[in-house]
């Protein structure tokens, strides 16, 4: 995302790091166009300049002493930086994370957001500490002479992550007394819910269910707040992960329709086709070319 691969730390296959701190010149970075569903969890740190990302369909802004957390399973369609932007990036794998005694921190710290991509603002001083916890790490892992890599990694990914919680703990405290209407919070539990559900039911009356509310009063808080339909949210989440994975090539038509529960490949081909506008099989070819 950010720099070529030459440039680039790994750490026993489990964790990634990538910045462009050095960079005489950074001419930007824009991505724009097919959704990729990241299967590892990511954290994008700004020190300068502004990025945009698109996560799970929700553009994300992120400016100076920002960082952004993007869980697995997320889709990503869009990231665009700004030339004079500087930025770090930690890729951790989601599959060994909960394995890994280092982490466990980490696991704390999706607890505390819910599991929900979001942007922390860090101050001047948190900012420094974690910028320096992340130097730590690749100058460590950089370093074949170092015999004890796992501590040292340990000790400054928990520095790094315990100064961000501690700044996601000041700005819960500073955003508790802020009221959310009632529809406000009705929308946000519906995206939640879909986030979380899309893959097993596209009704409007589960998620209605869910929130404890009739379809039709559902469709009329939806509406209201963004403008939109229940059904149109829920298709969204559904063809943005069918695209990621017909895209993968990792998966047939078949395997996508039965992850995303249709009866059969023609049921999901003729929701993809009225939603995106040509079959799966055509779509792929298109986006091939």
């Amino acid at each position: 995302m950010v720099h070529d691969k030459a440039h680039k730390v790994v750490y026993n296959d489990f964790m990634l790091l990538d910045d462009n701190f050095d960079d005489e010149v950074f001419k930007g970075f824009s991505y724009i166009g097919s959704p990729v569903k990241l299967m590892f969890l990511s954290l994008i740190i700004c020190v300068k300049g502004k990025m945009r990302v698109r996560v799970n369909l929700k553009d994300m802004n992120i400016g100076p002493n920002d960082v952004l957390l993007i869980n697995p399973g997320a889709i990503i369609d869009m990231v665009v930086c700004e030339g004079e932007c500087r930025m770090a990036v930690i890729h951790i794998d989601g599959d060994k994370m909960e394995h890994k005694p280092s982490v466990k921190i980490m696991l704390q710290l999706r607890s505390i957001i819910n599991n929900e991509s979001v942007i922390t603002h860090l101050c001047d001083n948190a900012l420094s500490q974690f910028v320096d916890s992340y130097k730590s790490m690749r100058r460590v892992i950089s370093d074949e002479g170092m015999r004890f890599k796992d501590e040292v990694i340990i000790g400054s990914f928990q520095s790094l992550a315990a100064y961000w919680m501690n700044e996601i703990a000041v700005e819960n405290e500073m955003h508790k007394n802020v009221a959310l209407s009632r529809n406000e919070q009705l929308f946000q539990g519906f995206i939640r819910e879909v986030q979380k559900n899309y893959m097993v039911n596209r009704e409007v009356s589960f998620y209605a269910s869910k929130l404890c509310i009739t379809p039709k009063y559902l469709g009329v808080v939806v509406a209201q707040v963004s403008g939109r339909r229940p059904l149109e949210w829920i298709r969204d989440y559904v063809i943005l992960d069918a695209k990621a994975m017909l895209l993968s090539r990792e998966y047939s038509i078949q395997q996508i329709s039965q992850i995303l529960n249709f009866p059969n490949p023609s049921f999901f081909s003729k929701y993809f086709r009225e939603a995106v506008g040509c079959s799966p099989s055509k779509f792929l070819n298109k986006e091939g070319e």
